[in-house]
């Protein structure tokens, strides 16, 4: 999953009047208002994906990589890359190994309620990891997942939002650095 900010020639002659006299300075001013954006996505795809699921801040930040923009190249954006997640990253309840108990998980992915899962079960193996049988007998077991850090960000609701935020946060951040420019003339 991407998020790209690029500009246009519209856009870039739209910049280039502002500046006036100072037009030349138009690819920097873009570069720096991009770059900034991109900081600020950073900090809103994490707050956009917890709306909708049960998932650490840390986890979605790690996936991020950021791809900045130039003076010769005015475009910018945000790729999350990932495999698929275990169970256990998610909310369960209980989180504790105990060969004994006798209730089921209760597993949310989703934020909006917990399910669940017949025979699935806690284990501490390089970790606290959540497993199901495959069949009646001891082995084997196969180790529950969940959906990957992009597959999240690319919810259409997170998207849009995602989307609307990175090109507000390009317009304050070209509105500062024009203004200080033209300040300083």
């Amino acid at each position: 999953m991407s998020v790209r900010i690029t500009i246009d020639d519209a856009e870039f002659q739209r910049v280039q009047g502002m500046l006036g006299e100072i037009a030349h300075k138009a690819p920097n001013v873009i570069a720096s208002s991009l770059n900034r954006s991109i900081s600020n996505l950073n900090a809103n795809i994490p707050k956009e994906v917890r709306k909708n699921y049960h998932i650490k801040a840390m986890d979605i930040k790690k996936t991020l990589k950021n791809f900045k923009a130039s003076s010769s190249n005015l475009s910018a954006k945000v790729i999350s890359n990932g495999k698929v997640l275990g169970l256990d990253k998610f909310k369960v309840s209980p989180k504790t190994v105990n060969p004994k108990r006798k209730s089921q998980l209760k597993i949310a992915i989703k934020q909006g309620g917990t399910k669940q899962i017949l025979g699935a079960f806690v284990a501490n193996i390089h970790g606290t990891k959540i497993f199901k049988r495959d069949g009646k007998t001891r082995l084997p077991v196969a180790r529950l997942m969940g959906p990957s850090i992009p597959q999240m960000i690319g919810h259409e609701e997170s998207v849009r939002q995602i989307e609307s935020e990175a090109w507000a946060a390009y317009q304050r951040n070209l509105n500062y650095y024009v203004n200080h420019l033209l300040s300083r003339l």
